[in-house]
Parts: structure tokens; C-alpha cells; sequence
């Protein structure tokens, strides 16, 4: 019989949703995806059904088992004597949908429906990738399939099923003649913070692609479209703050040296907040990682920045009686240092924003 998971199975209703699907541990060994053959980064339990570590949830539900849950003592027994719960997981390379069988993978990809019809709306293309908007509303099966998908390789994540509150932004790119999902960002619908992005992930094989700063750039662009200054949802996982801080730094980079703020003198954080589309803070943090920042005057709220005697050659921000000196020089030496070039992650032309 060819069985493959058409559906989320929430067969781990009782534990505490904080934690749900986490593991102290990885249990599925390795993930087969279309091309690629990887590591899985963390464990995630719900995929398999409740107390039975030996089975996919799906499978439970289809050959109609018996209600009747694994012992403690069985459950127990198993793990002492099995690394992993599954060797390999095999995921569709175009709709997440997941099975513990090639042959059953293989039956399904012929017939998957996202191989000729993408889902969601199109909202950016390139030469080399597309970003899509997939509402999980609409698409509920997707994305809860996306999200199990995701939480092998997030720590900081709990698996959710309340998807209907949240759009995904997908991003898309050539592999062998086909068009497959190499990573993605989820919007919140109503953000009490105001945030543009909950949880980020580029899969493994797609990284180093410089995706990452693509799906921010374009969450910032979006936010811009809707005239507002946002940012990520926080606080953010240790490659999160190195993925975000990297782009705001280039960003700030641009716009300082050679944008619409390299001839000012004097500013705000109010204007530089309102060109970029970042928040005051995470602006400061920014300068901050640059080496860029120095104050003068009465010191309040940033007290490890040293006070510069001088401020010829360098930008003002002034707040009241606390005044922020950007060193110009310091970002143009962080520049150089990192190889960058000014020019924008994102192409504003090739934005579909309707």
C-alpha cells in the first residue's frame, strides 16, 4: 500500500504547546529533499504519532490502529536502543507532503500538483528567484507540511497549527528545470508589535545564496509599501541576530556613505528610522556593531558608547541634551573590510506589490 502524508496529524494535542514538537535530541537521521540528501539540525516529534516512536503519525491514522497508546515502558525501551526514531525522511520538493518510503515519494511526485501550478500570488521575481505569498488560510496543508518541514533545522521554534493567523512568504528558485521552495519568512496577520516577520529559514542545500537578506529585504519592502517602520519579531535566535545585523549594517552603509543621508550633517533617529524602514533600536545596534558609534553630552540610555571631544567629519544625532555621533569613517572602514558593494539586495522594479 502507497502511503503518504496528506495532512498534518495532531496527534500531540496534550503537551504543553510552549514546547511542542521540541526534542532534547535529533531523532530523524537524515532528510531527503528532491536533489539533496542532508542532516537534520533538531529534533522534532510531531511527526510521529503520540507515544509511538516507530511510526509517522499519518500512518497511524490511515491503517485505522487501535487507540491504544505504546507503554511508558515500551516507549523507553525503544529510544535506549534506537538513535534515531527514522533514518531517513523523504519530503516532497515542491508541497512538503512526507512519507518513510522513496518508492511511495516517487508515486507522489509524478502526480503532485504544485509541479506545474505554484501556490499563492506571485510578489517578486528575478532573474534567478521569485518570492510568493501563500496565505495559510488558504493553503493550510502547505504550510503546516512547511512548518514540520522547518522545525528540523529551528531550535527556537515551537510547531503550531494555528496557521490560518499567519502569511507565508516563499521563496523560489531553478532546480534541474523545476521551480522548488529554498526558503521562507512568516508574517503575522495582526502583529500586536507591529513586526513583519515571525520566524525566518533558508533550508540547508539553498544557503549561501545570500537568501537570508533577500526574504528581509523584501519584508522590509513590504512594510515600506504599507507605510510603516517595522522589524523582526524578537527576540531573535543567535542566527537570527547575525543574519538581521549584518543587513541593517549594510543597509545603514548604503544610505550613509552614498544614499540619501550621505550629504546630511545633523539628523534624527526619527529620519534615518523613517528612510531605511528600521526601528530606532535596532539602528543603534547596527552602528553599534559597525564600531560606529560615539556620544557627547549627558549619557542616559547607550552608556558603553566613549565620548568624542571633536565632532567635525561626523554625523549628529541629536535627542534633547544626548547627541550620537556616527563615525562616517569607521562604516566606510567596516565596508572595505567586509568587501562589501552598495548596491540593494532587492531590485524595487522587479517588486509586484498589488
Amino acid at each position: 500500500m502507497i502511503m503518504i502524508a496528506n495532512s498534518v496529524v495532531d496527534s500531540h494535542s496534550g503537551e504543553d504547546e510552549s514546547l511542542y514538537g521540541a526534542l532534547d535530541r535529533r531523532n530523524i537521521r537524515t532528510v531527503s529533499f528532491g536533489e539533496f540528501t542532508f542532516d537534520t539540525w533538531y529534533g522534532n516529534s510531531v511527526y510521529f504519532a503520540a507515544n509511538k516512536p516507530d511510526m509517522l503519525g499519518f500512518k497511524h491514522v490511515n491503517e485505522k490502529l487501535p487507540a491504544k497508546k505504546t507503554s511508558a515502558k515500551e516507549v523507553s525501551e525503544f529510544l535506549k536502543t534506537h538513535e534515531y526514531w527514522l533514518d531517513t525522511l523523504y519530503v516532497c520538493p515542491t508541497c512538503f507532503k512526507y512519507t518513510d518510503s522513496e518508492n511511495s515519494l516517487a508515486v507522489h511526485s509524478k502526480v503532485c500538483s504544485y509541479k506545474s501550478k505554484l501556490p499563492g500570488k506571485l510578489m517578486y521575481r528575478d532573474k534567478a528567484y521569485s518570492i510568493r505569498k501563500v496565505k495559510g488560510a488558504r493553503h493550510p496543508v502547505y504550510c503546516q507540511c512547511m512548518c514540520l518541514f522547518a522545525k528540523l533545522f529551528l531550535d527556537n521554534k515551537s510547531v503550531f497549527f494555528g496557521l490560518e493567523y499567519f502569511d507565508f512568504f516563499v521563496v523560489y528558485g531553478d532546480v534541474k528545470g523545476q521551480q522548488v521552495p529554498m526558503g521562507f519568512f512568516s508574517k503575522e496577520l495582526l502583529s500586536w508589535d507591529g513586526n513583519n516577520l515571525a520566524c525566518i529559514l533558508v533550508f540547508p542545500p539553498f544557503q549561501r545564496r545570500k537568501l537570508g537578506h533577500l526574504l528581509i529585504a523584501f519584508s522590509y519592502e513590504l512594510s515600506k509599501s504599507e507605510g510603516k517602520v517595522s522589524g523582526p519579531e524578537h527576540p531573535l535566535s543567535p542566527f537570527g541576530k547575525i543574519g538581521y545585523v549584518t543587513f541593517w549594517a549594510k543597509t545603514l552603509a548604503r544610505e550613509l556613505l552614498v544614499g540619501e543621508l550621505s550629504t546630511v550633517k545633523d539628523t534624527t533617529l526619527e529620519i534615518i528610522s523613517k528612510t531605511t524602514g528600521f526601528r530606532s533600536d535596532d539602528i543603534i545596534m547596527a552602528l553599534d556593531f559597525m564600531g560606529a558609534l560615539y556620544t557627547k553630552g549627558k549619557k542616559e540610555q547607550y552608556l558603553d558608547y566613549y565620548p568624542l571631544p571633536s565632532e567635525e567629519g561626523f554625523i549628529k544625532v541629536v535627542d534633547d541634551n544626548f547627541k550620537l555621533l556616527i563615525v562616517k569613517e569607521k562604516i566606510r572602514e567596516w565596508t572595505i573590510s567586509k568587501k562589501l558593494t552598495y548596491t540593494p539586495v532587492i531590485n524595487v522594479k522587479n517588486l509586484l506589490l498589488y
